[in-house]
């Protein structure tokens, strides 16, 4: 039996399964869970990791601060807030509005106590320690709204720490409340590395699982202004988690300009191919330095064989590079040409400059052409990732919508025949994969098979069904688009459009750059058309 693909799965080719069973389930599949790591994560799979882990910690945390409770404290005490002092290891920086808590201890004096340590301060002078107030490690919220309200004094719990076990404290009891931002919580697991604790430490100590811990403390790596402005329009996780993608730090920090904004996806992937971009110059550059000299000009040298480095064309060694002398030029729209020496010719040196600049023009058309078809192509990718994961409730809320552009489209013989490979894929039917005894390749579709396999959300099998049928569908390198690929000027596209309003209905964003593929504003119209 030939293996069954699961194209979501990274790990696929590494497991050596012969079948898979846990497709859209991977977080159950031994070996997915325990060999995820950066580059080779399912993120919807690792959404629902957090979440487990989020409720482990829970449970680890209240049973911890349960042991404080029984052992750790000599009573409750009120001791004067001129006493007390926030500690400066705390993870949480901003403790918010204080106004409604104030409010509420101005009515109703603070409800739950602080738990504090002893404050040791040293002398300039004599080098001398000695006690001076006491240093809060739960409650700081409590203490500034406490002070705000006017309180003299407030309820607390003295406690022994050491300050290892004090940023632990600190770092889970905000983690319990939310309280933190995610890189509030990278800094914490920074701060437990840093004093000693392992990964593992870490993990058995807040319930979450290393994976996630290693992967807060990535997030370090990142430009930290650039975060925090990031976190302020409400990034999830989930989103952090898709700059790992990248590979540059520097592209990684461009992206957070873009992170939970409408162009972030699309911006994304612009980058992606970029950096695909870069590696496969370099590919070229190191295999043509074999056998090559790099120049800086084309002048006074004859082009062999020029492409674009994000084409699928390979750049190969002549035959007879140990013969002829060759050199190469990087452009900087895109082209790598190979050259010899241009032989004299009775050309005047004006007209050999016109053929030269005509042909460079030529290429910058040539790049700007095939960077249309790139943007195109990308946002039909992010089209189709958003059929293939929009939630059943909002399909539900706009299945009027969706059906009613389907029966207009096949009124007007706006729609497309569908492969019966499309037909797998839309319904979630795994497509067979060798002849059966009897040369039927179709026996595994059968009407319990699709039933089976749509289950309770048969609505996202119908909208894949009717996406594919408006033809919105990669075909041979072809993708509905808004220009002319012969003129490469733009073109209205109607059956676009009501695909596009259809999926704004849906919650889809529509970047920068889509808009303007639309309405025929982009850039890259211009530089294709030479306008």
């Amino acid at each position: 039996m030939k293996k069954s693909i699961n194209d979501r799965c990274p790990l696929q080719v590494e497991c050596e399964r012969k079948k898979c069973d846990f497709i859209r389930k991977e977080l159950e599949c031994p070996y997915y869970s325990a060999n995820a790591r950066e580059g080779y994560y399912i993120y919807d799979q690792e959404a629902i990791r957090d979440r487990r882990d989020r409720e482990a910690m829970d449970e680890a945390l209240l049973a911890s601060l349960g042991d404080d409770d029984d052992d750790s404290h000599d009573g409750l005490v009120y001791i004067p807030v001129e006493d007390l002092y926030p500690h400066p290891d705390n993870p949480r920086k901003d403790l918010g509005d204080l106004t409604e808590l104030a409010d509420s201890i101005k009515a109703n004096g603070v409800l739950q106590n602080l738990t504090v340590v002893p404050r040791t301060v040293t002398g300039e002078i004599t080098g001398e320690t000695w006690q001076k107030g006491y240093t809060v490690v739960i409650g700081h919220r409590r203490l500034a709204a406490s002070k705000l309200a006017g309180l003299k004094e407030a309820p607390c719990v003295i406690t022994d720490m050491d300050l290892r076990s004090q940023v632990q404290t600190m770092l889970m009891e905000n983690i319990q409340r939310s309280d933190l931002t995610i890189y509030e919580q990278a800094q914490g697991f920074q701060m437990m590395l840093d004093m000693g604790d392992t990964v593992e430490d870490i993990a058995e100590k807040s319930g979450f699982s290393a994976t996630t811990v290693r992967r807060r403390v990535k997030l370090l790596e990142l430009d930290k202004d650039k975060f925090k402005k990031s976190e302020e329009r409400g990034v999830s996780l989930f989103e952090y988690m898709e700059l790992d993608k990248l590979k540059s730090p520097e592209r990684k920090n461009e992206m957070l300009d873009y992170i939970g904004t409408e162009n972030f996806k699309y911006k994304l992937k612009q980058a992606i191919d970029a950096e695909a971009a870069e590696e496969r110059r370099a590919k070229w550059v190191e295999l043509l330095s074999t056998f090559a000299t790099q120049v800086d000009s084309r002048t006074g040298y004859r082009t062999v064989k020029s492409d674009y480095v994000n084409s699928k064309v390979e750049m190969e060694r002549p035959d007879d590079a140990d013969t002829v002398e060759y050199f190469f030029c990087i452009e900087k729209w895109g082209y790598i040409a190979l050259m010899v020496k241009d032989e004299p010719t009775a050309a005047t040196p004006e007209d050999e400059a016109k053929k030269h600049e005509e042909q460079l023009k030529q290429e910058r058309k040539n790049a700007a052409e095939k960077a249309l078809a790139a943007a195109t192509a990308r946002a039909y990718e992010l089209r189709a990732d958003f059929v293939a994961t929009v939630s059943a409730t909002a399909i539900k809320k706009c299945l009027a919508d969706i059906v009613a552009l389907w029966a207009y489209a096949e009124y007007w013989d706006d729609t497309g025949w569908l492969t019966e490979e499309e037909i797998a894929q839309a319904t979630g039917v795994e497509s067979p994969t060798e002849e059966d005894e009897d040369g039927d390749d179709d026996a595994e579709f059968t009407l319990q098979a699709v039933t089976d396999a749509i289950g309770k959300t048969p609505e996202k099998a119908l909208l894949r069904m009717i996406y594919a049928r408006l033809g919105d569908c990669k075909s041979e390198g072809y993708f509905r688009s808004y220009w002319n690929s012969y003129t490469m000027k733009h073109d209205e596209n109607e059956k676009l459009d009501r695909i596009y309003a259809l999926l704004v209905k849906l919650g889809y964003e529509m970047s920068d750059d889509e808009k303007a593929l639309q309405d025929g504003t982009h850039e890259l119209f211009g530089e294709a058309t030479d306008e």
